[in-house]
């Protein structure tokens, strides 16, 4: 809140008075108790003062964005009005609640059930995008095409619209279109804040850092503050060296959420690069880097075609190997898409790349933690067991995600598959944009992480 901007005038506790309050009065309130300190302290205040029943405890603690503490007494709730539904809705989606088989986790389809029955589904905008979003997060994209067939005009010629084709182009790998219906939906509702993510991630995974940045700040400028895009963005400010910026966003984060972990650890490396004069540890991975890039390739297991063609170019070390591109690799007589997926495995699992910049810092070493054994998986009924053979590099990965799965020392499909979304979350410079991405290239091929 700026110096200059006043707090409304709103009894952030009068809509316990009324019997049946409108939804779009109390979204209304919560926008405003998200935006403004004073009125946060205020509804935290009433609702510690008393005892209300579960319903006035539930809204207000979905009011404050306590998504995780809504969630219970909302279910509790004698009265479950449209309101309560809604509520109900945004918690399946913005937290973990149980699952069946008591495994914590977001339900979206929790989600898109309840709203499918909402009663101002079909009345209210806000209703039907946050029904579409609800199959979108739970990768319906079946039932995205037709809600937006059954949508009300006014929101399928809106930004919604806009941005669900968007997400549909993405979907059949169409970025071009995808990108021109993102900036259709911007044109509608400037401050969309699905588009502009999806815009952010998509320079991103591009490497247009630039852009990418810009529409990171458009979005972390929205209030009340988007958590997840501000780590997001401070992740990419750090990886531009701009450490000082970074810091001012998680800041800014803490100050939303001061307890948040993982934007404390953010907050901690974050300044330790600021004030860093010099680092004993880059100059080890540094010479350890350049002693692995002398070693001959002649001392590794490769198939004689990918040895001859490796020589027959001039790459006798690992440094001459890593320094080559897939497509100079490939654009070699004899040399296919079988000797391309040997090489990448091989530099993986030391990892290395092609196409690397050698005066790039070196990738941190995995954690001791995240060295331990790593527990068995089961294949998916209906999967080819061949996939858990298939090498990352073929899943097309941001740059940026595949330097933080690198600490992992994961090479295949089938290492990934051993980990959890909280162990990969905790890895430096791997936030919530790069599991998503991950999430939806592994979806693609009928897997997914860890969930134990």
């Amino acid at each position: 809140m700026t110096a200059t901007e006043t707090v409304p005038d709103i009894d952030v506790w009068a809509w316990t008075n009324e019997t049946s309050p409108q939804l779009g009065t109390l979204l209304d309130v919560k926008k405003a108790v998200l935006i403004h300190p004073p009125l946060r302290v205020a509804l935290e205040g009433e609702l510690g003062a008393g005892s209300p029943d579960a319903r006035v405890e539930g809204l207000a603690r979905w009011m404050l964005a306590q998504y995780h503490l809504a969630w219970e007494p909302l279910q509790k709730a004698t009265k479950q009005d449209e309101t309560v539904a809604f509520a109900l809705a945004e918690c399946c989606l913005k937290t973990q609640v149980a699952d069946k088989d008591g495994v914590p986790m977001r339900r979206p389809d929790l989600a898109a059930d309840r709203l499918k029955r909402h009663p101002a589904l079909n009345s209210d905008p806000r209703v039907y995008a946050l029904y579409v979003d609800a199959l979108l997060f739970d990768h319906n994209l079946d039932g995205a095409r037709d809600a937006m067939e059954r949508a009300p005009a006014g929101v399928r010629s809106g930004a919604t619209g806009a941005y669900v084709d968007g997400r549909l182009a993405e979907a059949d790998g169409d970025y071009r279109t995808a990108k021109t219906c993102y900036l259709k939906a911007l044109e509608n509702d400037p401050g969309h804040r699905g588009a502009l993510l999806r815009l952010a991630y998509q320079h991103d995974l591009g490497g247009d850092d630039e852009e990418a940045v810009e529409y990171y700040k458009r979005l972390t400028a929205l209030r009340p503050l988007d958590v997840h895009a501000a780590l997001n963005y401070g992740v990419l400010l750090e990886d531009q060296g701009e450490y000082q910026e970074a810091v001012q966003i998680y800041r800014r984060v803490l100050r939303a959420i001061p307890n948040h972990a993982r934007a404390r650890g953010y907050l901690r490396d974050a300044q330790a690069s600021l004030n860093m004069i010099f680092d004993e540890d880059v100059e080890r991975r540094h010479d350890r880097r350049n002693q692995l890039l002398r070693i001959p390739i002649s001392d590794f297991e490769l198939s004689v075609r990918a040895r001859n063609c490796l020589s027959k170019m001039g790459v006798e070390t690992l440094g001459d190997l890593v320094i080559k591109t897939e497509v100079e690799l490939l654009a070699y007589k004899n040399f296919g898409e079988t000797s391309l997926s040997e090489i990448k495995i091989l530099l993986d699992s030391r990892g290395l790349r092609l196409g690397m910049d050698l005066n790039e810092d070196p990738i941190p070493d995995a954690p001791p933690a995240q060295q331990k054994p790593l527990p068995p998986i089961e294949v998916p009924p209906g999967v080819d067991p061949a996939l858990l053979n298939r090498v990352l590099a073929d899943l097309d990965l941001s740059v940026r995600c595949r330097k933080a799965l690198a600490q992992l020392k994961s090479v295949t499909v089938g290492d990934i598959m051993r980990h959890t979304e909280n162990e990969l979350l905790s890895l430096k410079n791997f936030g919530a944009t790069s599991l998503y991405e991950l999430k939806a290239r592994l979806a693609e091929f009928g897997v997914g992480l860890r969930t134990t």
